[in-house]
């Protein structure tokens, strides 16, 4: 039976040698700082709050149980940080979930931005675009528009029914 753990200790290693160090998570957060403060601002609609959730969203990569492998990294800072401006301004999106709850959508797909609207968007004025929409037209086009979650998870994050998602999006 030598064999058999010879090669469990040999998964562990590997697993090991593709989970990202704290250092390799920090400097992913350097490295992506402007993309992560500017959705985290378009979330929170303000520039206290947005640096805020980046720094907990950093935090969260001196936590033991914060385990993200190397491949994934980007992304999970990009999902940490959104998920951080949410909490930061959960009691206005819900606020603004009350008008939603009446509107109806006809669209059944929701498309994402597509890169080029995502990059043409950078180039709006983050201002205008929180003057324009309330906190959850706001996290809705972030969660579902730039991040590409699903409406599902978009209403799981935001504690908002599906529907009320939907019609935020659109």
């Amino acid at each position: 039976m030598e064999w058999f753990h010879s090669t469990e200790r040999g998964n562990q290693e590997q697993l090991q040698d593709s989970l990202a160090s704290n250092h390799e998570i920090k400097s992913a957060f350097i490295e992506q700082r402007d993309y992560l403060n500017w959705v985290a601002l378009l979330i929170t609609g303000d520039h206290a709050l947005a640096d805020q959730a980046v720094i907990n969203a950093s935090d969260l990569s001196e936590s033991s149980s914060s385990s993200v492998f190397r491949d994934w990294l980007i992304g999970w800072t990009k999902s940490a940080t959104v998920r951080a401006a949410v909490r930061e301004v959960r009691d206005l999106i819900f606020a603004s979930a009350s008008r939603y709850t009446d509107s109806s959508c006809e669209h059944s797909d929701h498309d994402v931005l597509s890169d080029d609207q995502i990059m043409s968007l950078r180039y709006v004025d983050t201002g205008d675009i929180v003057a324009a929409l309330d906190p959850l037209a706001r996290s809705a086009l972030v969660l579902r528009g730039i991040q590409h979650f699903s409406i599902a998870d978009c209403a799981l994050l935001l504690e908002i029914p599906q529907q009320v998602v939907a019609a935020a999006y659109c």
